[in-house]
């Protein structure tokens, strides 16, 4: 399965603020309960974002001067620095530092977000920063509609063992994007794996359609009896 595919000092302080001071958060009597998506995780509230420019949405990065050198500042320093750490399979501390400084500020960073899955996947643990299914949470509230959010989601909740709540996840991402080959490919194996066959095709047809290049889900209906190749059109 792939994931189909400058005041910053003072941003920074602020961050640690959030992260190191704030009481643990506790639902008052009578609030709302949590999304059936996030209901379990004790996540408690988003953190506040950048002192002066609060929190703001990686699809609008580019759209002007201010925010695109921002977004190569992230880039440069922090993404980046994460990536090189995590393939040199160091699981430490500073992966989580990089990617905490800018998920507290762009709860939705597509990259920060792609990373902070794999870091899991790859065994890292950090007691000094919330849990990756926060961080998700929280991005999924802040831009709902984006549908990378609810697809890097579902596969951190899918290879948590979560099988529901990854179903829950990648369904929402079809809402708003229903032609995503990625996350078609994905529902396929989880149904696969769940034995609910006419399910798995359905959304095998429909990543095949949108041009998922990988055989695997094909290839494992066929050898159940549940694929068989379109006849050409005469």
């Amino acid at each position: 399965m792939r994931i189909a595919r400058k005041n910053e000092v003072l941003g920074c302080a602020l961050a640690a603020c959030w992260l190191f001071c704030a009481a643990p958060a506790l639902s008052a009597p009578g609030a709302p309960a949590a999304p059936a998506y996030s209901a379990g995780l004790g996540c408690g509230p988003a953190p506040p974002g950048h002192p002066v420019k609060g929190r703001r949405d990686f699809r609008n990065m580019t759209s002007n001067a201010d925010d695109l050198r921002d977004l190569n500042y992230h880039e440069s320093y922090h993404i980046a620095p994460a990536r090189k750490q995590l393939q040199a399979g160091n699981l430490q501390w500073d992966v989580m530092n990089n990617l905490n400084f800018v998920l507290v500020k762009v709860p939705n960073d597509h990259r920060a977000l792609e990373l902070l899955v794999q870091w899991d996947k790859a065994g890292g643990k950090s007691k000094s920063y919330p849990s990756p299914g926060c961080y998700l949470t929280w991005a999924a509230q802040f831009a709902p509609s984006d549908p990378m959010v609810w697809n890097y989601g579902g596969y951190f909740f899918y290879q948590k063992n979560d099988r529901k709540r990854a179903e829950q996840w990648w369904l929402k991402a079809l809402e708003y994007d229903p032609a995503n080959a990625d996350v078609h490919y994905n529902l396929g194996l989880l149904y696969f794996a769940q034995g609910r066959y006419t399910d798995s095709r359905r959304h095998a047809e429909a990543a095949y359609a949108a041009g998922y290049p990988l055989p695997g889900l094909r290839e494992k209906l066929r050898k159940v009896g549940h694929w068989t190749d379109p006849q050409p059109a005469r």
